[in-house]
């Protein structure tokens, strides 16, 4: 019988219960040490089968129903998989995390092949650190196969989150920075400095003692001290979060002002945006810069949930200033513009292609570690000059030495 090629997003019946999953790629064998496999079991609330933890595919574990033929393949017996689990996920990821001088275009194409259906991605332009390949599920008594193909540019911590669901995620595939080859699909202040330099960001005031910015902002800092027009301190970090790049500040006096979050979720595609921070700070003015966009999409690169993209302008060191709507709250935080030099290496243009950390992200990161941010419900539209003018009483020039 032939096999059957499938494009993404679509789905096939299995005919035969018993199916071997068997990873191709040109370079599988050259790159195998960069790449990790696990397979993933949810049951019908969406949550982790606790009859089938996550399955390490490379340390060749076993869970009820699954198991290893000779050639490494992984084989599944669908009809001994415990029936609380509803669906089975095949995710690939890179074993060292995002932006760590290996991505998923090294790999130019990778295929699951069932011997009756073969998926291929073509990964010549994929800049993400997790791929989810295929999906079985459960559907009128038997079980069907989706080709997805949906990557995660944050790597299994972004897909944790997508899912909603604590993954067993390795140390080493923590996020990590561009090795030199031009990995990361990010630009700006993203990369550690060098032992004796000094570096800058942004940041905005969150009660009367604590202060958000990124955790690329003060890695490698030696010291951190915030400065703004009422105040400048000395600053500790509190908390710092790589994962969603957050790091929370702590001085040891007093605020004058605080930011408000929106205490809706909700973000809607179009809806206008003020940015403020202090970017190209010895180029531009010492003071702060307030830029104007809107939300221009609802997720990152390779549908990173986690993020928004908007088109505001930035530069290097707006990172961890405010995203702030019509109302003048915080909706998400600054985090990186699209690495233009490898869009133009792709024959490509963009500009003003921005992301920020959502508001909601931020907030569960407060609330883990104990801090509760001020919130409000959106009211009318202000003046952009009238939402600056109070934005500049709270937000704050990062400054750190390395």
């Amino acid at each position: 019988m032939a096999t059957a090629e499938l494009i993404e997003g679509q789905r096939v019946p299995l005919q035969d219960p018993v199916v071997a999953l068997r990873l191709e790629g040109p370079y599988l064998a050259r790159l195998s040490r960069e790449l990790g496999a696990m397979l993933i079991a949810l049951g019908q609330d969406r949550r982790i089968a606790p009859a089938f933890a996550p399955l390490d595919i490379g340390g060749r574990e076993m869970r009820p129903g699954a198991g290893y033929g000779s050639q490494g393949e992984l084989q599944l017996d669908l009809s001994s998989v415990p029936l609380a689990v509803e669906r089975l996920i095949l995710v690939l990821h890179l074993l060292r995390g995002p932006g760590a001088g290996v991505s998923f275009r090294d790999f130019a194409e990778l295929a699951v092949n069932t011997g009756q259906h073969r998926f291929a991605l073509d990964l010549a332009n994929r800049g993400e650190a997790a791929l989810i390949m295929v999906e079985l599920y459960r559907r009128d008594g038997g079980w069907r196969m989706s080709a997805s193909g949906q990557g995660f540019v944050g790597g299994l911590h972004a897909l944790q989150q997508a899912l909603g669901v604590e993954l067993p995620i390795p140390a080493y595939a923590e996020p990590g920075r561009d090795g030199g080859r031009g990995g990361d699909p990010y630009a700006g202040d993203r990369r550690p400095p060098r032992e004796g330099t000094s570096f800058s960001g942004s940041g905005f005031g969150i009660d009367e003692r604590h202060i958000l910015t990124n955790a690329h902002v003060i890695e490698g800092a030696r010291t951190v001290a915030i400065a703004g027009d009422r105040i400048s301190a000395p600053a500790e970090v509190v908390f710092s979060d790589p994962r969603n790049d957050i790091a929370l500040l702590r001085i040891e006096q007093n605020l004058p002002a605080s930011a408000r979050f929106r205490d809706s979720l909700d973000l809607h595609l179009g809806e206008d945006v003020i940015v403020l921070g202090f970017p190209l700070q010895g180029l531009l003015g010492s003071g702060p810069q307030a830029t104007a966009g809107n939300v221009s999409a609802l997720c990152g690169i390779g549908n990173d949930t986690s993020v928004l993209q908007f088109s505001a302008p930035i530069a290097s060191g707006n990172s961890g200033g405010p995203i702030l709507d019509q109302s003048g709250l915080v909706v998400g935080l600054v985090h990186a513009s699209l690495n233009l030099e490898r869009v133009r290496e792709g024959g490509s243009n963009a500009e003003n292609v921005n992301f920020g950390v959502k508001g909601a992200v931020v907030r569960a990161f407060l609330g883990t570690v104990g801090v509760d941010p001020l919130l409000a419900g959106a009211g009318a539209a202000r003046s952009r000059a009238e939402i600056v003018r109070e934005a500049r009483s709270y937000i704050y020039r990062i400054k750190c030495e390395g």
